[in-house]
């Protein structure tokens, strides 16, 4: 059915009032047996005895059960046209579309006599057409769907109960639907400017004063359940370095007949491989692994920046880290203190050429023979 904003009567005091006094007083006409009385007939309720009371009493209960669940819960789906116009428009349209429809309605019965309409049934129909059609003409379509290549959309279903509760006692309750959304018609062309039509101020206040506050409802609470779970946001990949430590760590716990050497040099390279697996697999993740990307190239100014910073790291690893921050100077300076520097590598290769210098080059077959001569 079609979402007509928070659940529950919260800001609509007027729907709240009237679905309660409709259902209470079409249940009291059950209990009592009077639904007799909210019939509306022209002859002789009107007529003949001059009961026009009855004019009232015909648009405030329901003579049938299921027509009062049907009723209030089209009363309640209908209350997105108060939080639409307003508490006080809405009471006012109540009202002019009460008048209007039940003068179309005895206009109805003097003309329908002649064809077998003697008499129409207690309830709010027409009170509920009328703010149908404002419903129709105002709220727009959320969805729409294919049903054996029909296109629907999601206000069929409040129309589907409202063709049920039309055609509910035949063209008994036809007549004072069709007579609602005239009046819903009449209203919506604003004929003497009735839209403008308010109570007076005197009114007004009063009801504020001692009606609304019985008729307040707070708002419904939205439960936990509807909103996604919080996920942590990875900010950096010192966490991650850590885990795959302790892992490790207790990993290694298992092998005790191996070395202490042994072990912290395997844990060492395993740590440092796990590390990059692991950096690389939250990189394609997070989008942060650039590598084919369409990012702009990284900034000179930036890139100087950071190798008089890391001179231990290598320029790829720089340039990599500005590309992964999006040339921002900050997050390029955190990804670089959470990547390891290659010291093992630079050891390595400072020891390497030392060795290197320090060992003289082999004599050559030149040498040799200026030797012998």
């Amino acid at each position: 059915m079609q979402a007509t904003g928070p659940a529950g009567f919260y800001n609509v005091p007027v729907t709240k009032f009237l679905v309660i006094f409709v259902g209470v007083c079409s249940i009291l006409a059950a209990i009592m047996n009077v639904k007799q009385y909210f019939n509306l007939q022209l002859i002789p309720h009107i007529t003949i005895h001059h009961q026009f009371w009855r004019l009232l009493t015909s648009q405030i209960a329901f003579g049938s059960s299921g027509d009062v669940f049907f009723g209030s819960l089209l009363l309640y789906t209908l209350r997105v046209i108060e939080r639409q116009y307003g508490s006080s428009k809405y009471m006012a349209f109540l009202f002019i579309s009460v008048i209007i429809s039940t003068l179309l309605e005895l206009g109805a019965l003097v003309v329908g006599a002649q064809v077998g309409l003697k008499s129409i049934p207690g309830g709010p129909y027409a009170l509920i057409f009328s703010a149908l059609y404002q419903y129709h003409r105002i709220i727009p379509v959320t969805y729409r769907f294919r049903v054996f290549g029909v296109v629907m959309s999601n206000k069929l279903f409040l129309y589907i109960l409202a063709f049920q509760i039309a055609f509910s006692q035949s063209f008994e309750t036809l007549t004072p639907a069709i007579c609602g959304i005239l009046s819903g018609a009449l209203y919506r062309t604003d004929i003497g400017n009735i839209k403008q039509w308010r109570f007076p101020a005197i009114i007004q206040k009063l009801t504020i004063r001692f009606v609304k506050p019985f008729l307040v409802s707070p708002p419904v609470a939205r439960s936990a359940a509807t909103t996604p779970n919080q996920r942590p946001i990875v900010t950096g990949i010192l966490p991650v370095d850590n885990l795959m430590t302790n892992g490790l760590r207790n990993r290694r716990a298992t092998n005790a007949s191996a070395s202490n050497r042994s072990e912290t040099a395997s844990v060492s390279a395993a740590a440092t491989e796990g590390t990059s697996s692991m950096r690389e697999y939250l990189d394609t993740i997070t989008g942060r692994d650039v590598t084919g990307s369409e990012l702009e190239p990284p900034s000179p100014e930036h890139t100087r920046v950071l190798l008089a910073m890391f001179p231990d790291h290598p320029r790829e690893n720089i340039t990599r880290a500005l590309s992964s921050a999006h040339n921002n100077l900050n997050r390029a300076v955190e990804i670089m203190l959470s990547t390891p520097s290659p010291n093992n590598e630079g050891s390595s290769g400072t020891t390497t050429t030392a060795t290197t210098a320090a060992i003289p080059p082999p004599p050559t077959a030149s040498s040799s023979i200026t030797r012998s001569t």
